[in-house]
């Protein structure tokens, strides 16, 4: 039998087990919700091992029993026991939820970054890059950060330090905001910057807009950076070309912004300056934008030459005639020329000494052609439901009858309200012009087209042109916001020609079986209430009902 004071000792014994369990839990909890060792888990921790101590030293027995796992002979080690494994839980799950923990358990890895992206950071950070991945996400989107947290934590931890993560709410930092060019319609989209060493944003790179929260905007946008440098496009020079330094609206500066935008290195080219060297091999594309005078023999066969080793070409001509005032002064591609002659011998092009006329334009001016039919090409594939605009367009024809190893696919059609006044003296002169049957070409009427090599003549090197009949579209004036069509196919056969999209963009593995990983907040409030009430509440009525049925 038991001394009085011995009881007393064993029932506080007791009831400091229980203090010490539930102050042990209270400070990981308050450390997990924290982040911090604050002097609330130091002081939970003291009393915690207060207590249990105390237990351990005033009921030695309940102590052993415990360590024996013969629990159940004892109430208040399955208190303690009972407390332990809820706080356990409730502990797991707030780590898990806070830290959004993953782990992909299946066996093809569903849930997993994929192959090319892991090849993609590898690449990032194999160049000594630092990226920061910025989600710009209001009060009204925080359930969609969520989710993407969920992925981008993932890039962050493959990364190992080349990629960082971070959030801003674009009411509460607008200066952050309009640093990136952020927009309404940007709420719970990414942007992707380039650090510097030091973690400092590198001020010289502009930030690169990533869209929704996906492996393949995301994965593509690292790509672009890693790709930086790799491709470079020549603009030609000394034809009187539009100048890509120029930021009026008759200029192309804003082609070269989007061109280093993407890390594209944009550089001029004099073609008599390497007339002995060639074109230089690491031209990803050479461009002759708007050109005024004609090439002679020795630069034609420069290009010729660039062409037959693999070459990209885009030519982007007007009429010779560029307004209704001045004289027809464009030689450029005129009719007997050497580069006219040339494209004309080996890929079975001929551009037109004509201007487009619609009879029906929209535009407010029958010089500005509607660009009616647009071609099956891997160019115009993001251009089929945009409208394009021409302004003073040349048009072109296809000889059927020539026998040539090129595919010439046609991209640009105007209406067939349309036709080529070929009188270019007489629209000088004239407030209307008209069609004259038998001297005029009547529409519709090609204002585009792309070359390429017939799957017989393919091999490694695969030549690419394009011709397009304007070169305004692709003026500071054309590539706006308002001309999305002019943008997208500036981009497209920027593209096409470099295959730069191909090279920075790859399609992750899908899977029709794979479940959401985006949960409302009602799911979220179910899986916590199961979690941290029903199955510990259920453990605790089965310990119950065990204790009951073995006191009887």
């Amino acid at each position: 039998m038991q001394a009085p004071h011995e009881t007393l000792r064993a029932r506080a014994a007791s009831w400091a087990s229980v203090i010490g369990a539930v102050s042990l839990v209270l400070a990981g909890l308050i450390y997990l919700l924290g982040g911090e060792l604050s002097i609330w888990v130091f002081a939970s921790v003291v009393i915690g091992v207060a207590g249990v101590g105390f237990w351990i030293w005033g009921a030695p027995g309940e102590f052993q029993a415990w360590m024996a796992g013969r629990q159940t002979r004892y109430g208040t080690t399955s208190i303690l026991v009972t407390i332990l494994f809820v706080g356990f839980v409730v502990f797991v799950y707030l780590l898990v939820d806070q830290r959004n923990i993953t782990v992909d358990l299946t066996a093809p890895q569903k849930y997993s970054l994929n192959r090319p992206t892991l090849d993609a950071i590898d690449r990032l950070s194999a160049q000594d890059y630092r990226v920061r991945i910025v989600g710009f996400f209001s009060n009204d989107a925080l359930r969609e950060q969520e989710s993407a947290d969920i992925l981008l934590r993932q890039y962050a931890a493959e990364g190992n330090g080349a990629i960082e993560v971070k959030y801003v709410d674009p009411n509460e930092q607008p200066d952050v905001a309009l640093r990136f060019g952020y927009q309404s319609g940007y709420d719970g989209d990414l942007f992707l910057e380039i650090l510097e060493a030091s973690g400092e944003t590198n001020p010289d790179a502009l930030p690169l807009y990533l869209g929704e929260p996906d492996e393949r905007n995301i994965t593509t946008g690292l790509l672009t950076v890693a790709s930086a440098g790799t491709f470079k496009v020549y603009f030609t020079t000394g034809h009187a070309e539009l100048d890509v330094s120029r930021t009026d609206e008759v200029g192309i500066s804003r082609l070269r912004v989007s061109l280093t935008d993407q890390g594209i290195i944009v550089e001029p080219l004099s073609l008599m300056e390497v007339a002995d060297t060639g074109i230089p091999d690491d031209a990803s594309a050479v461009l002759i934008v708007g050109a005024r005078t004609r090439f002679n023999e020795a630069e034609v066969q420069l290009l010729a030459d660039y062409i037959e080793r693999g070459g990209r070409v885009g030519i982007f001509t007007d009429p010779p005639i560029i307004d209704t005032v001045s004289t027809p002064t464009n030689t450029f591609l005129e009719e007997g020329s050497p580069f006219a002659e040339y494209l004309l011998s080996e890929f079975g092009i001929a551009v037109k000494d004509e201007v487009v006329i619609e009879t029906r334009s929209t535009l407010g001016s029958e010089y500005a052609p509607i660009v009616d039919q647009v071609g099956t090409h891997e160019i115009l594939s993001g251009v089929q439901n945009v409208q394009i605009v021409l302004y003073f367009a040349r048009p072109m024809e296809i000889e059927q009858g020539t026998v040539t190893s090129w595919v010439r696919t046609p991209l640009l059609y105007s209406s067939e309200a349309s036709f080529g006044e070929s009188d270019l003296e007489g629209l000088r002169t004239e407030m209307q012009p008209e069609y004259s049957v038998g001297e005029d070409t009547p529409g519709p009427l090609m204002m585009g087209v792309a070359v390429q090599r017939s799957v017989e003549q393919q091999s490694t090197v695969q030549p690419r042109l394009v011709i397009i009949g304007d070169s305004d579209a692709f003026s500071n004036e054309f590539q706006t916001t308002d001309f999305m069509g002019d943008v997208l196919l500036w981009s497209d056969t920027i593209d096409w020609l470099t295959g730069f999209s191909q090279t920075v963009s790859f399609s992750p593995i899908t899977d029709p079986t794979r479940l959401a990983l985006i949960v409302s907040d009602q799911q979220r409030r179910n899986i916590a209430y199961i979690t941290m009430l029903w199955l510990p509440g259920l453990v605790l009525i089965s310990g119950g009902l065990v204790w009951w049925v073995r006191r009887r």
